[in-house]
């Protein structure tokens, strides 16, 4: 993997520090693989193209499936903690997407189809291939984007969607965010600082150290890649074909200082205000930036367990 070069690491910073919400790679602890399966290659064939490898992806424990889906250079260890508290009732297969965390990147020609269109295309795939009935999928940052990609364009494969952090249209709420106010414009320092970065996702400085090294495993291309696309993607239009259920969970803190937590919940409630209310609801926490699994997690750890207790996912 190559680290991230000099103006990429501008751009993330400048639309981190806008609280346009974009995920950062961290990891708290090793999972504990001695009760994980060996890590699986997943791969997808779209109609003019090569089969490519899409996520590795690692399942542990029994039960009905759920999908743990990280954000833009994370890797699959984010969900530690959730994997501790869930693995006794859930089988989950916890992922790393291609690029990301040590996975090696998209192969050129998967380039063509879209990095985003291609991992919902493969994720629906990989549903199929292990037979998993209606998983719950939990994505964070951008795994919470697909998260809702998959619950607004394929509601029959899942069982329901949790969007941590997530949004469906960055690119829209970032160019409103500079706009309207000029001192966000000039938030970026000009020399990029990754513990300033960390700190501006996580409140637990035990995870600062941990998101600026895990940074560097990453690679660049993809990032850059994946962060235009989601700057351009935009999935208001379709949010009310959404037809499982659907929870949303938002960090307050996330926009500090440029953006108070009443702003950053205003954000929130009108990028998915087309979200059919039967289906769609909200959870908020009040003190946690962008890794809501570092800065809540036993908070985190109750609104999934409340969900899937709720929508009572269930085994073949």
């Amino acid at each position: 993997m190559t680290s991230f070069n000099t103006p990429l690491r501008s751009l993330i910073l400048a639309v981190g520090v806008a609280g346009a919400l974009v995920s950062l790679p961290a990891t708290a602890a090793q999972a504990d693989t001695s009760q994980a399966s060996t890590a699986q290659q997943a791969t997808t064939q779209n109609a003019e193209h090569s089969v490519c490898a899409c996520f590795e992806v690692t399942v542990v424990g029994e039960g009905p499936a759920v999908l743990l889906i990280p954000g833009l250079a994370s890797s699959g260890d984010v969900w530690h903690s959730t994997v501790e508290a869930l693995q006794a009732d859930y089988q989950l297969h916890v992922f790393t997407l291609a690029g990301f965390g040590g996975v090696m990147p998209l192969a050129h020609e998967a380039w063509e189809h879209g990095f985003l269109p291609t991992q919902q295309e493969a994720i629906l795939r990989y549903i199929r291939q292990q037979q998993l009935n209606k998983p719950v999928v939990i994505g964070h940052s951008l795994g919470g984007y697909l998260a809702l990609a998959l619950a607004a364009t394929a509601p029959e494969a899942i069982g329901g969607a949790i969007n941590i952090d997530g949004l469906p249209a960055l690119g829209a709420l970032f160019a409103q965010s500079t706009a309207s106010d000029s001192a966000r414009q000039n938030a970026a320092p000009a020399n990029f600082d990754p513990m300033a970065m960390a700190q501006s996702m996580a409140n637990n400085e035990s995870w600062h150290q941990l998101i600026e090294n895990d940074m560097f495993r990453s690679d660049d291309m993809t990032a850059g890649r994946v962060m235009g696309e989601l700057m351009q993607a935009d999935l208001r239009p379709q949010l009310g074909n959404i037809r499982v259920p659907v929870l949303t969970l938002g960090a307050l803190q996330h926009g500090a200082p440029y953006s108070t937590p009443e702003q950053v919940q205003a954000n929130y409630e009108n990028q998915l205000a087309n979200a059919p209310a039967q289906y769609h609801s909200f959870a908020f926490a009040a003190d946690s930036k962008h890794f809501i699994m570092a800065d809540a997690p036993e908070w985190l750890t109750q609104q999934i367990t409340q969900f899937l207790h709720s929508h009572a996912v269930t085994e073949e």
